[in-house]
């Protein structure tokens, strides 16, 4: 390290150059001095000079262009490294053991994967619902953040909390998994399900008007009134839902208007759907 020290005063932020620099100077060191001692001598030949310093020119040449080679994997190596300071992993070519370099590259490799694993697993944390595996309430925000304008639907499932009390809340987190799986097999794939919190769950459609949105979620409603999904005690698990179109407002601002229309589909008797001012009997 006191070399490498000592020497950043020639290129402070470039290695590469750094390297060169030496390289160019150590293999000048002959030319020189036999320059020098045909100058002391008075015995300059030309013709001898000229060779040595053609073969001194072509060593360095080789030399530069081995030593940018060798430093390849650096490079690689750098590059990886700067890919885990943005939280991405980047692959790298493997290298035959028995160097260095090599054992760079191969621990810079197994960070590079560990970074993977760790953000995959953060990502997943932040954003998915350990329960159902849906889009959280993060996730599903961030989506749609991203999913410009379309509909966005609020469900709850009804008396959910007799569900919990009676059967208990093993019983009720089974409901829960199955409705979410019902949920992502019957919207289209370009729809997004995530559960807003407790039994609530949100659907977005991209680019849908709220006319089409309400079908889809209509059949979606029907198919588990008709006993997809029952209590233990044989009684079909029913839903109740707001939709409203989302067109350039906040998304909290349109969560708002999804959560009055649920509720306000609730209050009219449950296992309906309201759209926006009006609603559909299910």
């Amino acid at each position: 390290m006191r070399f490498y020290k000592a020497t950043r005063f020639l290129f402070p932020s470039s290695l590469r150059l750094r390297m060169f620099t030496i390289c160019f100077i150590g293999t000048h060191i002959p030319l020189l001095a036999f320059a020098a001692w045909q100058f002391s001598t008075g015995k300059t030949d030309w013709h001898d000079l000229g060779i040595v310093l053609a073969a001194t020119l072509l060593g360095t040449l080789f030399t530069l262009f081995g030593i940018d080679g060798l430093l390849a994997p650096v490079r690689a190596a750098t590059q990886a490294v700067r890919s885990l300071e943005r939280e991405q992993a980047e692959a790298l070519e493997a290298v035959s053991d028995g160097d260095m370099l090599a054992d760079l590259l191969a621990g810079v490799t197994r960070a590079s994967e560990a970074t993977r694993v760790r953000v995959a697993a953060l990502d997943m944390a932040a954003h998915r619902d350990p329960l159902t595996g849906l889009l959280n309430r993060r996730g599903f925000l961030a989506r749609v953040e991203s999913a410009g304008d379309g509909t966005i639907a609020l469900i709850d499932l009804d008396k959910f909390k007799s569900v919990n009390d009676k059967f208990g809340h093993d019983v009720g987190d089974a409901i829960l998994q199955d409705f979410a799986a019902f949920a992502a097999r019957g919207v289209r794939r370009s729809d997004f399900v995530g559960r807003w919190g407790g039994e609530e769950f949100a659907i977005f459609f991209p680019g849908t008007e709220e006319g089409e949105s309400a079908s889809i979620l209509q059949r979606l409603c029907l198919r588990l009134g008709n006993g997809l999904i029952q209590r233990p005690d044989g009684i079909a698990i029913t839903c109740s839902g707001g939709i409203v179109a989302l067109d350039g407002e906040p998304i909290q601002l349109a969560m708002t208007r999804a959560d009055a229309a649920l509720y306000a589909a609730k209050r009219s008797g449950r296992n309906q759907l309201r759209v926006g001012e009006a609603h559909l009997l299910v």
